[in-house]
């Protein structure tokens, strides 16, 4: 009986630091208006001025779907809609990514997702992605995210 309560122990441990890791964006705009309301900081330096190599490279975004299927979607939907299994979870909920991918600068994206959103001004549980995912795969993440409507 023992092993059986430190066995539903430990599994819903392990699922609230699955869920706690899926992450969200402060104050996630969920409508075009949310958007033109919502002030980003700018990236830093080093992310400011990157562009994605991969723009519009149709193998590197089907590289990209899948990357993101594997480690975006539980949190940010199959089609960034910010209603993955875990968003509902979270607080605050994920970036809708289906809105706000096309205000965002490459460098923007590439900085949240490699530093995720621990720090100041997000205040998420997204998880940093660097030293998970390189550069090469974090762009073809980006390019993927691209294709998402508005």
């Amino acid at each position: 009986m023992k092993k059986s309560w430190f066995l539903l122990i430990a599994v819903l441990s392990l699922s609230t630091l699955f869920l706690i890791a899926c992450g969200g964006q402060s104050a996630s705009p969920t409508s075009l208006i949310d958007i033109e309301e919502f002030e980003r900081p700018e990236p830093p330096g080093e992310y400011s001025n990157t562009v994605n190599p991969y723009d519009g490279d149709s193998e590197a975004i089907a590289e990209g779907q899948a990357l993101y299927q594997q480690n975006c979607v539980s949190c940010h939907g199959p089609t960034g809609q910010g209603d993955g299994p875990a968003a509902s979870a979270l607080e605050p909920k994920p970036a809708v990514l289906g809105l706000v991918q096309s205000t965002l600068s490459d460098g923007y994206l590439a900085w949240r997702i490699t530093e995720g959103g621990l720090m100041e001004p997000f205040r998420s549980v997204m998880p940093a992605w660097k030293g998970i995912l390189n550069d090469e795969k974090t762009w073809k993440i980006i390019a993927y995210i691209r294709t998402f409507g508005g």
